[in-house]
């Protein structure tokens, strides 16, 4: 089926797209996919220095890139065809075949739809031949039979349980059709009653010798042509030739191959299967029997496949341009914009650029500043704000005026729900999202995003913000991805002396979590200028880097959760979950931990009373340029303002893992009842758990010397970077973060292994 569809009447004016691959090397070749209302675009690639331009606010800052040439194209409009599905080509019936059985377990997550919901299907529709399983609208099964010269619906009168296994043998065999429908117990639950169909059809099946077999959805000849999507699960799919002697077409076995998007064949017929748009995998089957939680140590139990109909891996728009990224490119953030001839709508099309040792010896960058990419992946697209999802968020509103920011972006979330859900979302049958993509427009991963909730820049527009204090400094430096540490590891790191996470790193793998260990461990200085990072784990199989999955376990919080036995990560077989779970809290690598968030204003920091005494030469150099009692990030960009403790934020607790060396430098001055303590912080029974309330809701600004001669800076604040764009960044925040990056300059990859002999850079450390 086409992507490319005619402008909906009375669609707004649009225009959005998204760039294959996302994240390149400088000489990449880069596929940009637009969708257009307008007849005709130009576009112009940039590289993004600051996105956001609001009331005191640094100014935009793009250059364009004058390597890549300017074009224009015309307009056309493109949505994608979500659901996932499985396809098999060519299943084996031979001539002499004059029936079919199926033999299957089925598992419904919807019942009653607004249109059919295809279980199994070799129907193929222009010739009338072959068959199909399928729940009708009102969640009968029924049984679709192509005679030829018509399709014979047989309803079996039954209706399966929700969420509940069925078994299920239909034989087709001239014209009698035999289903059986045999309920499964579920533990100590006692099972439905079983029942069996018998029909006969006017005229029998007519099978061809060229037959696909798909499942979860029903086709019209070719794969895209995929409609009338499945939402539930499948296992132990079995199809074989009868009516003569029976034999096994293809019989799948979904636990095998479990990290692909294969499914084997094990009958000996190498009859392999594809799956489309990613349905989850590595879940209980209808043989789990609770004896084993970990699919990859399983003999048995975790065959089960779970596909909706909201499910989208690759949109799969048509290229509508391509552009040639020079081979001298710096690293950055770059954006393809895209503009109506008339100049009343627009986009910029995002995409990162990797540094290579040649530009890095080229800018003799000795800094790094960590986009969050797969923070980004995680919340692209999400629908919270949706009043009718089970995952809308419900703010403690003790002024009973909060609403919404709502613009363009929050428009355009809120209208393209063909483009696929976030990690923040559950599907339309109630379970949570495991899979985001990059293969699709990323509508909230903007330049100038305002987030609907902060009323302020989050994730890339926040983070820009510190891209342009880098350029305002004057420093040389580096852009990477989280993509790109859990790709190329520590190794990634070596040129530099100074890493900089972004504003909200919360889903690393282990494998990008073991770089900045590494980074530190080797002597690196670590800068984490953010909140609520290090938190869930992740995962991602480097060769479909589009594809992030996340599983949650019973803690944290979370939108939703997988079940126990299904929270190990089909990609790699590990444990999904908290990293505090696993041994490895934020705050054993950066000296605090997540424990609250809220909406509405922040509040600022104030510096440790003792701080000063009890190691002065430390606070000389963080806080050089500020008075003795002056506040830190009073003053924050959006629309809430108020301080630069916000949004998700972090604290000190030995207890979950800072180190015994951590030094409190300042911490927040107190959250209204906006903000919430995390659950997994709190005791029973459950109450004090209100900003007001606790001591425990609080930004911590910390410092520590590391064992691999470096030292770490956290300020434990997701809005941090609103507070350093302030005033043009002309505020305590920004003199804070300059000083405590020029300094972590001067001492290089090793450090000088303590908090002593700092103060020599003091006098090159004033206010901006």
């Amino acid at each position: 089926m086409s992507t490319i569809r005619p402008v909906p009447p009375g669609y707004p004016k649009e225009i959005i797209g998204y760039a294959q691959p996302w994240i390149v090397d400088p000489g990449e070749v880069v596929e940009v996919k637009v969708s257009c209302t307008e007849p005709q675009y130009k576009y112009r690639t940039m590289r993004i220095l600051q996105g956001y331009d609001g009331p005191q606010s640094p100014p935009k800052q793009f250059e364009e890139v004058v390597g890549i040439p300017q074009g224009a194209c015309g307009g056309r409009f493109q949505v994608a065809n979500s659901g996932s599905y499985a396809f098999v080509s060519d299943i084996g019936v031979e001539s002499t075949d004059n029936g079919l059985l199926l033999d299957l377990y089925v598992q419904p997550w919807l019942i009653t739809e607004d249109h059919e919901q295809t279980i199994a299907s070799t129907l193929s529709p222009s010739v009338n031949t072959g068959f199909a399983l399928l729940l009708d609208r009102k969640g009968l099964l029924e049984v679709k039979i192509g005679t030829g010269d018509a399709i014979e619906v047989v309803s079996s009168g039954f209706t399966p349980q929700l969420k509940r296994w069925l078994h299920v043998v239909l034989c087709i065999t001239t014209d009698q059709v035999h289903l059986e429908l045999r309920p499964v117990a579920q533990t100590v639950e006692p099972a439905g009653s079983a029942q069996t169909v018998q029909r006969r059809t006017d005229k029998p099946m007519r099978l061809t010798n060229t037959m696909d077999l798909t499942l979860a959805a029903s086709y019209g000849g070719v794969p895209s042509d995929a409609c009338d999507k499945f939402n539930g699960r499948l296992d132990a799919v079995i199809l074989s030739a009868c009516g003569g002697e029976e034999r096994i077409l293809t019989h799948f076995d979904f636990a095998q191959d479990m990290s692909t998007d294969r499914i084997v064949d094990i009958s000996g017929f190498g009859r392999h299967g594809e799956l489309v748009n990613a349905p989850t995998r590595a879940l209980k089957g209808h043989d789990w029997d609770g004896t084993e939680t970990n699919w990859s140590e399983a003999k048995r139990g975790y065959g089960a496949l779970h596909f909706h109909e909201d499910d989208l891996d690759d949109a799969c728009w048509d290229t509508d341009f391509t552009i040639n990224i020079p081979v001298d490119a710096r690293s950055g953030v770059y954006g393809v914009e895209i503009q109506s001839v008339d100049g009343d709508v627009s986009e910029t099309v995002v995409l990162y650029v990797r540094p290579t040792a040649l530009t890095t010896a080229k800018l003799q960058a000795r800094a790094a500043i960590v986009m969050s990419t797969f923070t980004y992946l995680a919340y692209t697209n999400e629908h919270m704000f949706d009043p009718n999802s089970p995952a809308r968020v419900e703010i403690p509103d003790e002024f009973g005026s909060f609403e919404f920011f709502k613009d363009e972006t929050f428009y355009k979330q809120e209208r393209r729900t063909d483009l696929g859900l976030s990690h923040y979302d559950v599907h339309r049958d109630g379970s949570g999202v495991v899979f985001s993509s990059a293969k699709r427009p990323m509508l909230n991963n903007r330049p100038d995003y305002v987030n609907w909730t902060g009323h302020r820049p989050r994730e890339l527009s926040a983070e820009l913000i510190m891209v342009g204090f880098m350029e305002r400094l004057g420093i040389a430096y580096d852009v990477i991805t989280d993509h790109d540490l859990h790709m190329k590891g520590v190794s990634m790191l070596a040129p530099y002396s100074v890493l900089i996470t972004g504003c909200h790193p919360e889903y690393p793998t282990i494998e990008s979590y073991t770089a900045y260990e590494q980074f530190v461990k080797s002597g690196g200085n670590l800068m984490y200028l953010g909140g609520n990072g290090f938190y869930w784990s992740s995962a991602m199989d480097a060769s479909r880097p589009h594809r992030l999955e996340v599983r949650r376990g019973g803690q944290g919080v979370r939108t939703s959760f997988q079940q126990p036995g299904e929270r190990h990560f089909s990609l790699t077989g590990k444990e999904g979950g908290l990293w505090r779970d696993k041994g490895k809290a934020a705050n054993y690598l950066v000296g605090i931990g997540c424990c609250g968030e809220g909406a509405g204003p922040g509040v600022p920091y104030m510096a440790s009373a003792t701080v000063s005494n009890t190691h002065s030469e430390l606070a000389a150099w963080v806080f050089a340029g500020l008075s003795g009692s002056e506040l830190i990030g009073t003053d924050t960009l959006g629309g809430f303002g108020g301080g630069a403790s916000a949004d998700e934020i972090d604290r000190v607790d030995h207890a979950y893992g800072s180190p015994a060396n951590v030094i409190v430098l300042a911490s927040s001055t107190g959250h209204s009842d906006r903000f919430g303590l995390f659950p997994e912080d709190s005791g029973f029974p459950m109450q004090h758990t209100l900003g007001s309330q606790t001591s425990m809701i609080r930004s911590d600004m910390v410092y520590f010397d590391t064992s691999g001669g470096g030292a770490v800076f956290s300020v434990g604040s997701i809005s941090w970077y609103v507070g350093l764009g302030w005033q043009n960044y002309d505020n305590s925040a920004a003199v804070v973060t300059g000083n405590v990056l020029r300094e972590f300059l001067t001492r290089g990859r090793k450090g000088r292994g303590g908090i002593t002999g700092v103060a020599s850079s003091k006098a090159r450390l004033s206010k901006m």
